[in-house]
């Protein structure tokens, strides 16, 4: 059984999306744009644990978002459910009912999973009033976004997901 229990971890690590512990400190916004299998804004309305029920499956986080605000990957008022292995979620990464996101993730593993591009770089909080409110900071030094957020500590989110789509189609 502790055999088992190793080779499924393994197994884990060669079929899930990038894990954000590789994500290169300078991953720019076209990278991550690149690496996109989703973008787009969004609102949290459902969060649940999902328990194994075989021997051979691994514990997931199933993440249900109604789509505001569509880039890639998805339609505008679209509600869409997704799985991150709940290793992401022991590790802090977190989401709750009524929370208001712009989300970069990965397109699904062979498993269905997926995560953040980056980590933490592909998730963007935004506030009550529609700005994106998330440490810009790592993108700042980005050739692209990094001019245009200079100075910033807010940005629209419609503004954000603009410069998302413009840098998807460079």
């Amino acid at each position: 059984m502790r055999f088992l229990s190793w080779k499924l971890v393994v197994l884990l690590c060669l079929l899930c999306p990038r894990p954000m512990a590789q994500a290169p400190a300078n991953f720019t916004l076209r990278q991550m744009t690149a690496a996109s299998g989703y973008i787009f804004a969004g609102t949290v309305t459902d969060v649940r644990r999902m328990p194994v029920s075989h021997p051979n499956e691994v514990e997931t986080i199933s993440i249900t978002i109604r789509v505001d605000e569509a880039v890639r990957g998805v339609r505008n008022g679209q509600t869409l459910a997704i799985r991150e292995w709940a290793g992401l979620w022991n590790a802090g990464e977190r989401y709750r009912p009524g929370e208001r996101v712009v989300l970069m993730l990965y397109p699904p593993s062979v498993l269905g999973l997926t995560s953040p591009v980056g980590g933490a770089m592909g998730r963007f909080a935004v506030d009550s009033e529609g700005n994106v409110v998330t440490s810009l900071q790592p993108l700042a030094n980005d050739p692209v976004a990094g001019p245009w957020l200079r100075g910033r500590k807010r940005v629209s989110g419609h503004d954000f997901t603009r410069l998302l789509r413009r840098v998807g189609k460079e």
